[in-house]
Parts: C-alpha cells; structure tokens; sequence
C-alpha cells in the first residue's frame, strides 16, 4: 500500500524525544519501507515516524495471523498454559490478544476461569463466541473491576501497542493484589536481531511499533509500577523458526517468504526464493537449533519474557 502520511512520536515508553537512526525496514507484506530509531534515554527501538489510527490498521491484512499446524498449536499453548501454573483461587486468568482463544482453551482445561481481550474486527471474534469464551475489546478493558484478576498475560503483544503505558496502567488496576503479569516479546537485543538487522523475522514493520531489550521493558514496568519477579529468553515455539527464517532473507529476495508459504499467504512466491528456502532449510535450521540452544545461556535468546507483580 501507499503511506499517505506518517506521524512523528515521542518514546512511547519514557517519552524521551532524543533518539538516534538504528536502520530501515521493509513491510515484510508489501512495498513500503520505514525508519527504526532508537531512543537515548531508555533503549526502545520504535518505528518512527510511523502510520497512525485507520491507516494502520490497514496493514493487517486477514491472513495475517496465519494458520499453526493444529497439534504444534495445542503443544505449544499448552506450553505456555502451564508457564503460569494451576488455578489458584475463583478470578479469571485475562489474555490481551487472545486471538482465536486457544491459549485460553489451554488455560481453562487447567481449572482457570477465563477472559479475553480482542479487537471487536478480528477474524477470531466468532470463534471465540463459539468456545463459550468471554471477549471484552481494548477499550472496554476499563470496565473491568479493580483487583478482579489474578493473572494477566501478553503473548506478543506489546512490539504491536502505540501506547503501552496505558496498557500498563489497565493491567495494574484491574490485577488483584500480589497477582501476575506475564509478558513476552521479541528480544531485540538477542544474538538472532543482532544478526538479523533489517531482516530480523520479528521486525515485522510496521505491525511491530516497539522493539524491547530487557532494559526499554523493565523501565517500562517499573514506570507502571511493576516489579519483574523473572526473566526468560528462551521459546522453544519461537526462536529457531524465526532464527532459520532470518537467515534465509538474507539470501532470498521476498522478505518471510517460508513463513508466507507455510500460513498460505497469496503471495507471488517466487521460484528462486522457494528453491532456496527448500535448499537451505536444513542447514539454516540445524544452526538456528544451535544458537537457539546456547543464546538463552546469556540471556541472549530471540524472546524476552517476565514475570511481573504490581508493587504494594
């Protein structure tokens, strides 16, 4: 698509407007290409100037999210289901950006009760209705009682927010005392960004606004009044695909272009690129498992998760 216009933003983590260029990305789904800067004071790396409102929501198309292979999905959900152990008392453990609610399916054959947070457009909202699983949109998160929660969790959600504080600040009101908030992003400061540059499988622009290291996100929870409890950098459902993925666009001419094989995105798909990502998805993939495997030693792995509770 054509950017009409582009705005100009501060940090959206400490609203610092000293920042510094990092590099230029390309839309991943199509043409447009975007300015990554890194702030002086806090570290985040941000798209900016970036699309705003309207237009940028036009840059999630409907085969976006794509499609896992069903028993990977219900693996890897059960996964992270059980990353936030059993239910503990009768409040609901809340998903913002609950997408198609299987995580939530995940969370409720663990005893949980459960809540959702989607936009009220996306293409899971039938779905959900149809699983029985309650769905509020990210405006009516404030209509949600204070302390009613006992656990809330992001699964990649925050590199997609223009404004987190906010977010933030819903989460720690509506968190019952001494309740969690469980967070995981991309980790831009992973040895598989580093490598990757511009064609970091996470850069995603301009869906994904935010790039965190573990200092832009712990100032970004202690700002809000969180403290992190725990620190993680390995996934086992995200690291080596996105890995062995960066390494093949730097040699294939269409950025992602396995990754849009694989969700079926209607792309040109070109020979060249689908003969090469064939060719070296061996290879790729058994160095991605490697590194994989030994960057989170560091604390260096392609993912940053925390455990968070709200300071009393």
């Amino acid at each position: 698509m054509m950017i009409s216009a582009l705005s100009n933003t501060s940090c959206p983590v400490c609203q610092s407007d000293e920042s510094r260029p990092r590099f230029e990305a390309r839309d991943p789904l199509g043409e447009d290409r975007f300015e990554l800067v890194e702030c002086a004071a806090c570290g985040l790396t941000y798209v900016n100037p970036r699309p705003s409102g309207a237009q940028l929501d036009a840059y999630y198309a409907s085969f976006y999210y794509g499609n896992r292979h069903p028993a990977l999905k219900d693996r890897f959900m059960d996964l992270r289901a059980r990353k936030i152990g059993k239910a503990d008392d009768d409040l609901p453990v809340l998903d913002i950006g609950c997408g198609g609610g299987d995580f939530l399916l995940a969370c409720r054959r663990r005893g949980w009760k459960t809540l959702g947070v989607e936009q009220p457009q996306a293409p899971a909202m039938e779905r959900l209705g149809q699983l029985g699983i309650k769905v509020v949109s990210p405006e009516e998160m404030e209509s949600i009682e204070e302390n009613s929660i006992n656990t809330v969790t992001a699964w990649h959600v925050l590199e997609h927010l223009a404004d987190p504080r906010e977010t933030f600040a819903s989460v720690r009101r509506m968190l019952k005392p001494g309740g969690r908030f469980v967070i995981e992003v991309p980790n831009f400061a992973s040895w598989q960004a580093r490598l990757g540059g511009s064609d970091w499988f996470h850069v995603d622009v301009p869906r994904h606004l935010l790039h965190f290291d573990r200092g832009s996100l712990d100032t970004l929870l202690e700002n809000a009044g969180f403290e992190a409890e725990r620190w993680s950098t390995f996934s086992l459902e995200y690291d080596i695909f996105s890995l062995t993925q960066t390494l093949l666009n730097k040699v294939c001419t269409t950025p992602n272009h396995l990754f849009q094989l694989l969700i079926d995105h209607p792309t040109s798909r070109p020979l060249r690129d689908t003969l090469l990502s064939l060719a070296l998805l061996a290879p790729a993939g058994a160095f991605a498992t490697a590194v994989s495997l030994v960057a989170p030693l560091s604390g260096n792995g392609g993912v940053l998760r925390v455990v968070a509770r709200s300071r009393s």
